[in-house]
């Protein structure tokens, strides 16, 4: 790295089908993230799926999309197979809904099928960066059995 490349440009952590942070991005910060957040720093997750995963340009038009609508503070990244995540930083679970909503808003004329994202909040009792993801998914997966939409983890 010559010093000028910001870590998004590097392949190694990069996206190549979006342009977006990959997951190997995301978890060395979200890991490193996490670790403040036990220091009273809020933060939030958000994984978002996709029900019909654009291909080629549209999945990079998605990509740039999901850029244009991330706070300069947060990250998101594409995990793979129309599956992406969002970290939110100095936000709680309420302040990542509104930012859920807004991501929802936008991001349904851009794809085909349901667009489903399940959020959540840090809480104390979270000891391991594991937890906050499983309660991530676990409102995903109620935001798909739904048939879309923004669901919340519990408290």
């Amino acid at each position: 790295m010559s010093g000028t490349e910001s870590p998004t440009e590097l392949p190694a952590l990069r996206d190549e089908l979006t342009g977006l942070p990959n997951r190997l991005h995301f978890e060395l910060i979200y890991n490193y993230m996490f670790e403040g957040a036990d220091r009273g720093v809020p933060m939030a997750l958000m994984l978002t799926s996709v029900g019909d995963v654009p291909r080629g340009e549209a999945m990079r038009a998605l990509g740039a999309r999901f850029q244009q609508i991330t706070r300069s503070a947060d990250l998101s990244a594409h995990l793979g197979q129309g599956r992406f995540v969002t970290l939110m930083l100095g936000t709680n679970l309420m302040g990542a809904r509104v930012g859920a909503d807004r991501f929802l808003d936008t991001l349904s004329a851009d794809v085909e099928g349901h667009l489903s994202i399940g959020v959540a909040g840090y809480q104390p009792h979270m000891k391991e960066p594991s937890q906050l993801i499983g309660a991530a998914e676990a409102a995903l997966r109620a935001a798909e059995a739904a048939g879309g939409g923004v669901e919340l983890a519990p408290l």
